[in-house]
């Protein structure tokens, strides 16, 4: 997990949670062309290290077969103070999932819930680095949080981690809040309680060069068709599921 450069809190790393770590490597690698490296120094057979042109982009986490955790993308936000985060989290009527704990040679991370239950990360790096996505095919580009309870869980982002939230449609039938605005937006709040059977959750978005093609491989490698490609004003999109069912978004940008 590569360290974030700014301490706003903002989404600066995702990862896969799996019950199927070799048919989600085959999967991801024929859809994103990704290296899946499963034998990297100090790491067990429940771990992997993701790849694309030499950059390490996500890593892959065995799922506990006991767990009661279905498998999923989970994101991660920059924070100075783990510690700090995980007290304000409790103080603003969310939960603290999993304790600090340390990512020996990287930081201290903690995995946190709103007053909804919705699990997101939090990570306190050791060195800075960057959190700006790069846009390239097979990259992280956008994270969202999809909830059906926004007033109490935009509050807590507001109040609990410090975000400035601007929004991009405020009506009942759209509700769309962004961390940031306009170009310089990090991360969305979208309201989904008009849409019951939309799950709630933070999902990653990943870059494509082609969203059809890349549905079309995704239905040809086993996973699934969520939402079927759609053109928005941030560029043409759709939700698949990979072997295990694990959600996620693509999207090609618009040019420039």
């Amino acid at each position: 997990m590569p360290a974030p450069r700014d301490p706003r809190a903002e989404p600066c790393w995702v990862d896969l949670l799996t019950s199927d770590m070799e048919g989600s490597a085959q999967f991801y690698a024929q859809l994103f062309g990704w290296e899946i490296r499963r034998n990297a120094p100090d790491t067990d057979e429940g771990y992997a290290e993701v790849y694309l042109n030499g950059s390490m982009v996500t890593d892959f986490i065995a799922n506990d077969p006991d767990s009661e955790v279905p498998d999923c993308w989970t994101t991660y936000l920059n924070v100075t103070d783990v510690h700090a985060a995980a007290y304000a989290t409790k103080l603003h009527g969310g939960k603290v999932y999993l304790k600090p704990i340390e990512v020996p040679g990287q930081g201290t991370m903690a995995i946190i819930g709103d007053p909804a239950g919705t699990g997101v990360g939090l990570f306190q790096a050791f060195a800075p680095a960057g959190t700006a996505t790069s846009r390239a095919p097979g990259t992280r580009i956008w994270n969202e949080l999809h909830t059906k309870h926004f007033e109490p869980v935009a509050r807590f982002y507001r109040e609990a981690l410090g975000w400035n939230l601007s929004p991009v449609s405020d009506t009942d039938e759209f509700r769309y809040h962004t961390y940031g605005q306009g170009p310089e937006a990090v991360a969305g709040i979208f309201d989904i309680s008009g849409y019951p059977d939309s799950k709630s959750g933070w999902r990653a978005y990943f870059a494509v060069a082609d969203t059809d093609e890349t549905v079309a491989l995704a239905d040809r490698l086993g996973g699934t068709v969520i939402h079927e490609p759609h053109d928005s004003y941030f560029g043409r999109m759709a939700v698949l599921g990979d072997v295990t069912g694990a959600e996620f978004a693509v999207i090609c940008p618009p040019k420039g």
